[in-house]
Order: structure tokens, then sequence, then C-alpha cells
């Protein structure tokens, strides 16, 4: 049982940043996709025409500062939108199942598999898991729907960020 009134449930700047910094390093792999599945994200047209931007780039230091304007861009958008539609792209359906099993096996309580799964992912950051799964346990514990739902989407969208970051 876990004592809450032990834990400071706001999120820290270090995990803020540690969040920020993933999201701007999905900006490679979204800069990878075809014109085609440029078009089909399910973003706003503004970003859009910046990741199209990014084919037309052959300057390296022209093209990272594209990239990073377009990792800037992407806290604006849907990021579990964004996130999935890239997931799609990456990995077939077969290999997604298995790293969207990683869900359901990952437990505040189970020490093994989360070293288990910082082995397989290699972007993965052991304190950032262990905090969405402690905001997990504190919606169930809350019995707040809402943030139980919002705290499982950002553990999928974790779980699905660190898969495409860790180039499997």
């Amino acid at each position: 049982m876990i004592d809450w009134s032990e834990h400071d449930m706001r999120v820290s700047r270090t995990e803020q940043k540690k969040a920020h910094e993933r999201l701007q390093r999905l900006a490679e792999p979204l800069s990878e996709l075809s014109k085609k599945q440029i078009k089909k994200l399910p973003a706003t047209e503004f970003f859009v025409d910046e990741l199209m931007q990014l084919a037309d780039i052959s300057s390296a230091s022209a093209r990272n500062r594209q990239i990073k304007r377009v990792g800037k861009m992407i806290s604006e958008e849907d990021r579990h939108a964004l996130v999935e539609a890239l997931f799609r792209v990456r990995f077939t359906p077969e290999q997604a199942n298995k790293i969207e099993a990683w869900e359901s096996r990952l437990n505040i309580n189970d020490e093994s598999t989360l070293k288990q799964f910082g082995k397989q992912f290699t972007a993965v950051e052991r304190n950032t898991v262990y905090q969405l799964l402690l905001w997990i346990e504190y919606a169930k514990h809350l019995q707040d729907d809402e943030l139980l739902a919002e705290s499982e989407a950002d553990l999928t969208s974790y779980i699905k960020e660190v898969a495409i970051l860790s180039g499997l």
C-alpha cells in the first residue's frame, strides 16, 4: 500500500524538461517520413507544412535548425495522436502488439519487469516510468476516472515514444 502523504504529486521541472526533450527528439523520426505519410499525420496544417519543408533542406545546419523548430512545435499538437500515427508507420502490427503489451505488464511493485523494460528500450528513463505508474496508482486511489484515463494515455504514449526513440 502506498502512503500518499509521503508523495508530492507535482510533476518536477526535471520531468517536464525530459518530456519536452523526448518530444523534440521525435522530430527526427518524423522528418524521415515520406511526404505522403506526413500529409496523413493528425496535425495542424502549419505543423505539416513545417515538417514538409525538412525534405527540401539539404544543408546540415539548416536541417538541424528546422528539426529543432519542428520539435518545439510538437508540444502544441495533440501529442498522443501524433505519437500514435508515427508508431503505426514505424512498426509492423506484430511489433506494435509486442510493444503495447508492456502497458499491461508494467507494475509499480514489480521491479524486475521495470528492469526488463529498461533493457529492451534504451531510451527509457526509469524515474519517468515510475512517475507515470505512480500517477496511475494515485488516480485509482482517488477513484478519479478522468485522471486515470489521462495517466494511462500518458503511459501508453511514453511506451510508444521510447520504442520509436530506441530505434527498434
